[in-house]
């Protein structure tokens, strides 16, 4: 054994002596060490650049979220606007008031908007008869437009948000009008109010957006016409983009806010994100280019090849490594952290996740003194349905259900969770009996809603049951109760004939 370790140490310094004194050797060497750090190195590279790409797609979905709660809440204050002109309008006393006193009570709380080009009240033929801008109404006529049409045809149209239309009371200037019908107390056609927004409120919104040099937001109206362009160009405001001749054919439009479609746009490789208004016919499309998000990207690629092509030291290059491997192990934390709340076929809350947060909900509602409400929902014959369909198509509904659940909730103190099997629970803190019955009701209407076969089921349909039950804690009680008149009260909507809401007596 010690010959055999002698002649291994006799060995090792032989070669060590001959590569020493071999500069071919060392050469080959150390271009072998370099083509490996620089493979390494590119693919590093090529990972960052991949960051790079997904980290400007978070930014802009981060952009065009901001523009969309932005232009929602405003529309949200101006449809507010016309609601209080509608309800002034209404009182009996208002035409024994003053021409002026009535004026400034119509339009005393619709002031408060900001970026109104232009109110005013119509009578039924069309004229302006009040005017937010003036004392004297603008002898002007607008029997003619499309807002005033639609009211005066159709009694129930409520909010109508026009297209793209040059102003006849700001000298054609562009805009959108919101506009609202006046029913007299017989239900027949007063008028209607109408509301212009100013384009320049979309100007300046989009002024303070960064999205590159060569980034654009564009707003369209409900014609496809731009309402308003960044950077700002007049000569294609009110053309729809096929008009202007500059862009080149889009995706097919998806109601999908997380979507990031990569496209050519304008010649150059770009990422863009179109929004949909919930309370406005308007789309909102912000789009990025390629080039602008990787430049800074490119710029350490020249820095770093410099460094290579002098041969890195290889502590670089294991610094590079380690770097890679903990944003690896990151990154499997998180999906860990996230796996172990979440049920992975519906992306709700899992069992234990949701107990905990029924718990702490209690709790904090017993501090505060406020109600709590739950909804158990459960799908009808989901037995019979995997029978008749299979699983991988009872999967697919769970999730879809689930899908259904989370869009019923709202606010953002709600939640909701897989209890089990094709029951869920939705938490609804801070809501009395009354909201939750809403949220409930919304819930069986959005599954209803999604037509999805059940051959096995009297509807035809998927549909679900919902129990509801509201609390206000007291003492020691504890939330279990909460969720077991729930549950007794999900007993009795199944057993009832399914498909509807029971709500549990309060003294249950």
């Amino acid at each position: 054994m010690q010959r055999l370790w002698a002649r291994t140490v006799l060995a090792v310094r032989k070669l060590a002596r001959w590569v020493s004194r071999t500069p071919t050797l060392i050469v080959w060497s150390g271009v072998a060490i370099s083509v490996l750090l620089t493979v390494v190195a590119a693919a590093l590279l090529y990972e960052g650049r991949l960051l790079v790409l997904a980290r400007a797609a978070d930014n802009q979905r981060n952009i065009a979220l901001v523009l969309e709660r932005d232009l929602e809440l405003n529309f949200q204050l101006y449809e507010a606007s016309l609601d209080a002109v509608v309800q002034v309008l209404a009182r009996p006393d208002i035409d024994a008031l003053s021409p002026a006193l009535r004026r400034e009570l119509i339009f005393e709380r619709a002031g408060a908007s900001q970026h109104i080009g232009s109110l005013v009240v119509l009578d039924t033929h069309g004229d302006v008869v009040i005017d937010a801008a003036s004392e004297v109404p603008r002898a002007t006529n607008l029997g003619d437009r499309d807002y005033f049409t639609v009211h005066r045809d159709y009694p129930n149209a409520g909010l109508y948000v026009s297209g793209f239309i040059h102003s006849r009371l700001r000298n054609n200037v562009p805009t959108m009008v919101l506009s609202r019908r006046i029913s007299r107390p017989d239900g027949s056609f007063g008028g209607i109010v109408s509301l212009s927004v100013d384009t320049e409120y979309f100007r300046q919104l989009f002024e303070h957006i960064e999205v590159g040099r060569q980034g654009v937001i564009l707003l369209l109206g409900k014609d496809g016409a731009i309402l308003m362009r960044k950077p700002y160009d007049p000569s294609v405001i009110g053309k729809t983009m096929a008009q202007t001749g500059r862009y080149e054919a889009m995706p097919p439009p998806e109601h999908d806010e997380r979507k990031i479609y990569p496209i050519r746009f304008e010649g150059r490789p770009s990422l863009m994100t179109q929004q949909f208004l919930d309370n406005a016919p308007i789309t909102l499309i912000v789009v990025t280019s390629s080039d602008d998000a990787l430049a800074p990207w490119r710029k350490r690629v020249y820095a770093f090849g410099g460094l290579f092509a002098v041969l890195i030291t290889g502590f670089v290059g294991t610094s590079f490594l380690l770097a890679a491997q903990l944003r690896r192990r990151l990154r499997a934390e998180r999906e860990l952290r996230l796996l172990a709340r979440t049920d992975g076929l519906t992306g709700l809350s899992n069992r234990r996740s949701l107990d905990k947060t029924l718990a702490n909900e209690w709790r904090r509602m017993r501090r505060i003194g406020r109600p709590m409400s739950v909804a158990f929902v459960d799908i009808d014959w989901f037995k019979r349905y995997n029978d008749t369909h299979g699983h991988q198509a009872g999967d697919a509904a769970l999730a879809a259900v689930a899908g259904a659940i989370g869009a019923a909730l709202q606010r953002p103190s709600d939640s909701a969770g897989r209890y089990g099997g094709e029951e869920f629970i939705a938490v609804m803190p801070d809501t009395d009996e009354a909201g939750a019955q809403r949220v409930a009701e919304s819930i069986r209407l959005r599954v209803e809603q999604l037509n999805l076969e059940h051959a096995a089921s009297d509807l035809g349909r998927v549909s679900v049951s919902v129990g509801v039950a509201s609390r206000r804690p007291r003492g020691r009680e504890m939330v279990d109760g909460l969720v077991k008149a729930a549950d007794d009260a999900l007993y009795r909507a199944k057993s009832t004939g399914r498909n509807r809401v029971t709500v549990a007596p309060a003294n249950e």
